[in-house]
């Protein structure tokens, strides 16, 4: 009977447990059935399309790094070049047992809950590999129960799906590691400035121990924290076999050895290029596949070329500042004038605008920093910096004596952080600096490749701020010019030796004059006109040959700026920027032969083909025409208002351009090897100051980035093409040459050798009569009408008939240089062009 009982007894509660068991399981497979209904809809399958956001790096010609673009710092790396001691590590450190389970660690559950039971409170958590890619790619972050169970559900899936290495590799390209860096490449370029596929056995345990906490195992942050951890994961190693202990003993003792945080493995030389880099970047691939495109773009800057260009068009501006007083030669002013500068400033001042500053004492009990001055702005005082070395600095002088108090300057009010704390600046003051001075811009291009090799933005270029080479719209006055006497040439009814005659017209009550004002020479040829750049003959030029054949012919150059279409258009009225300029000159440069200027090499993409520019090319204008108008051109530096370019030493050609009020100074020209442009002028327009033209201001910007190109390299020679002819002609009509004649007594007479030249003409052009012998007595002053046989002092170079001012010196002369020494028949020859 009481073992009947106990029989009973026992069955009854196996029953019981059975149905407890039955019953637990079926409560946790409603639990993952309720929870897990959430997860139905979700695709496993799309992590495969897994495109993060990566960096695209920006790269000089040399593959010296410029800049990064990035939303995330992440460079993506296949599983197959990760070193294995970098795997052994995050799988000792992470999941020693991943390529075991199948996606959960039930033993690794069962001792993180056990943990958690005696400490009472979580302390470890239990997630595989696979479990951290599913809530990094497919869940949210919460830690909640509901997500927990869904995670394990889809990290079944997962593993279903994709293979133990692809899991991994996502893993390793996704997880944190702090200061902004994700996956383990950006990971070891911060930390090591190398590549994953470089680094040891205790570098890879460093960064296998910061996934758990990036912002508290930091080695920058917290060394001793982060030495402790990759301590902790080599141990992880050696337990579970995957690193012999006398190779993790050897890691263990030595130091952490981490590259400092600020170490930026990038120049700041070319930020220019970073910008125009993304632009184009954005036009080819669109702003959104940008950040996940992963590049590495390589363009066409040469840094040397880039620095000294840079330093050039510096020591121009701060040459223009001397001269000019911008930021210099301040002094005492009147309390009315104080007054009215003050009242310019309407409430308080902004950043980044500029203001009229009137320069004060600092008060009593306030001590500036020994690079600063004390002015007031509107109601506002402001803590003036101006530190050594710097574009305003007077070296020779304290700040005191260039900036004496009641003085009068320009200043720009600096962009601060709310909390920003500056050295030395007094409570309610803000930050300024000077900005009284013009800008400038210079662009340099190799005519082969019509690659850009330099291009410098402003005095203080900085990333995304205002590029004047690509964004700066401004009348290039006579630089344009070349564009008008082309379009001449190719109408076939000018050559460069016919008469046109300088006098004024008056076209539709506009009565257009030259730079010197009232000052004409009767008739002169156009080479003559066009290296004097004399305004009435261009813009006669134009009138005959039409406002449309002249836009032709600089649309077939390159040109694309909007152009005017009336006769202001042979001034150079049309607004341009230097890049569009330079694109145009490109073209003559290669002999009518275009091709788009570029900023990029190549880009290159992991897994992709490569992008390069198209680099087709086009004869878009004809070669002796442009090669009659080039040695035109060499004429203005030979013995024109370019006359400064000759210190290159060098055959080129080009052309000055001084704007209305002298508010922009221009010079644009070319050697067979390199074009380039540069630009002067206020970013809000205003005259540059007396006697500041192209060819005083511009000329040097743009001679020292020639220089930087062109010097170690042999001089080339413009060769023309074989529809050039060569005829010696008479100076004074531009017909050929007199014939000789017989004297009374039988004697020959020939034409005086000073009154003739030799002249280009693209065949069929070249003229058929003879000048009368003797026509015109030698030494008659109605030569001087021709400006042949005049001095080049008396020349000059002011842009319109000469752009040396009254009062100033004109350039003195460069050596003269042997253009036949190679047996060439070239040109930037005195033989072709009149006497200086």
């Amino acid at each position: 009977m009481n073992r009947r009982r106990l029989r009973r007894i026992a069955l009854w509660l196996l029953g019981l447990t059975l149905f407890g068991a039955l019953a637990g399981v079926g409560g946790i497979i409603g639990i993952f059935w309720y929870y897990g209904r959430g997860v139905d809809s979700v695709d496993v399958g799309t992590i495969r399309a897994y495109r993060p956001y990566q960096v695209t790096r920006i790269t000089a010609r040399d593959g010296t790094v410029l800049g990064e673009l990035f939303k995330e710092r992440r460079t993506l790396i296949d599983l197959g070049e990760v070193p294995s001691h970098v795997e052994n590590a995050f799988l000792a450190a992470e999941d020693a047992d991943f390529y075991n389970h199948e996606g959960m660690d039930y033993m690794g559950m069962v001792r993180a809950m056990l943990s958690n039971i005696k400490s009472g409170k979580i302390r470890q958590g239990a997630s595989t590999i696979t479990q951290q890619v599913v809530k990094n790619f497919l869940l949210s972050p919460e830690r909640t129960f509901e997500r927990k169970i869904q995670e394990l559900i889809l990290a079944r899936r997962l593993e279903q799906a994709l293979s133990k290495k692809e899991i991994l590799g996502l893993y390793l390209n996704e997880i944190y590691f702090g200061h902004g860096r994700y996956g383990v490449e950006e990971a070891a370029r911060f930390y090591f400035d190398k590549s994953i596929r470089d680094i040891d056995l205790g570098e890879a345990a460093l960064l296998a121990a910061m996934p758990k906490a990036p912002s508290k195992a930091s080695p920058h942050k917290d060394p001793e924290k982060a030495k402790a951890r990759q301590v902790y994961v080599l141990g992880q190693m050696v337990r579970h076999g995957f690193a012999a202990p006398r190779e993790a003993q050897e890691f263990i003792e030595a130091p952490l050895a981490v590259v400092p945080a600020d170490t930026v493995a990038t120049s700041k030389e070319a930020q220019e290029f970073v910008d125009a880099a993304r632009d184009e970047l954005v036009r080819i691939y669109g702003d959104e596949k940008l950040l996940r495109l992963g590049a590495t773009v390589t363009t066409t800057v040469d840094l040397d070329v880039q620095k000294r260009a840079r330093e050039g068009l510096r020591a121009g501006l701060i040459a223009l500042d001397l001269r000019q007083g911008y930021g210099h030669k301040v002094k005492p002013v009147s309390a009315k004038r104080q007054e009215r500068a003050l009242k310019k400033t309407k409430g308080t001042p902004v950043a980044g605008k500029i203001y009229p500053a009137v320069v004060r004492k600092p008060g009593e009990g306030i001590t500036l920093p020994s690079d600063s001055v004390a002015v007031q702005v509107g109601e506002q005082m402001v803590m003036l910096r101006v530190p050594e070395g710097s574009r305003y600095d007077e070296p020779d002088v304290s700040l005191a004596e260039q900036f004496p108090v009641d003085g009068i300057t320009m200043v720009t009010i600096s962009a601060m952080k709310a909390d920003e704390q500056v050295e030395g600046l007094p409570e309610g003051w803000i930050l300024g600096e000077i900005d009284s001075g013009p800008e400038a811009a210079v662009v340099l291009t190799d005519v082969e490749s019509g690659e850009v090799l330099a291009m410098i933005g402003g005095f203080d270029y900085r990333r995304a701020g205002f590029d004047r080479v690509r964004q700066a719209k401004r009348q290039p006055g006579s630089s344009f010019k070349p564009f008008v006497y082309g379009s001449a040439l190719a109408s076939e009814q000018f050559t460069a030796a016919t008469l046109v005659e300088d006098s004024p017209e008056i076209y539709e009550k506009w009565k257009p004059t030259n730079f010197e004002g009232d000052v004409y020479r009767g008739e002169i040829r156009l080479r003559v006109a066009l290296t004097h750049s004399i305004n009435t003959i261009a813009i006669k030029l134009l009138d005959t040959v039409g406002i449309e054949a002249v836009h032709a012919f600089a649309r077939a150059a390159g040109i694309e700026a909007p152009l005017t279409d009336n006769l202001s258009l042979a001034l150079g009225v049309s607004e341009i920027t230097p890049y569009d300029l330079m694109s145009g000159y490109l073209t003559l440069a290669r002999g009518g032969s275009r091709i788009e200027p570029t900023v990029i090499q190549r880009i290159d993409i992991a897994g992709g083909e490569p992008w390069v520019p198209d680099r087709s090319v086009v004869q878009a204008l004809r070669e002796d025409i442009v090669f009659v108008l080039t040695s035109m051109m060499a004429s203005v530096v030979q013995e024109g208002t370019g006359a400064r370019a000759k210190a290159l030493k060098r055959p080129a050609a080009g052309k000055t351009g001084t704007s209305a009020e002298h508010r922009d100074g221009w010079f644009a020209g070319f050697t067979p090897r390199t074009v380039a442009v540069a630009w002067v002028g206020f970013d809000t327009p205003r005259p540059l100051g007396r006697s500041e033209t192209g060819g005083r201001a511009a000329l040097p910007i743009w001679l020292t980035a020639m220089e930087a190109a062109e010097a170690d390299k042999p001089p080339l020679s413009f060769t023309p093409p074989a529809s050039v002819l060569v005829r010696t002609i008479d100076k004074r009509t531009g017909l050929l040459a007199p014939e000789p004649v017989i004297g009374p007594e039988g004697a020959v007479i020939e034409a005086d050798p000073e009154e003739l030249l030799e002249e280009y003409f693209v065949a069929g052009t070249e003229p058929v009569e003879h000048a009368e012998p003797a026509a015109i007595p030698a030494g008659d002053a109605v030569l001087d009408l021709y400006g042949d046989g005049l001095e080049e002092a008396e020349v000059g170079e002011l842009d319109g008939a000469s752009e040396v001012a009254p009062g100033e010196e004109a350039p003195p002369s460069a050596p003269a240089l042997d253009p036949n020494a190679d047996g060439d028949d070239d040109f930037g020859l005195p033989s072709v062009t009149d006497d200086p």
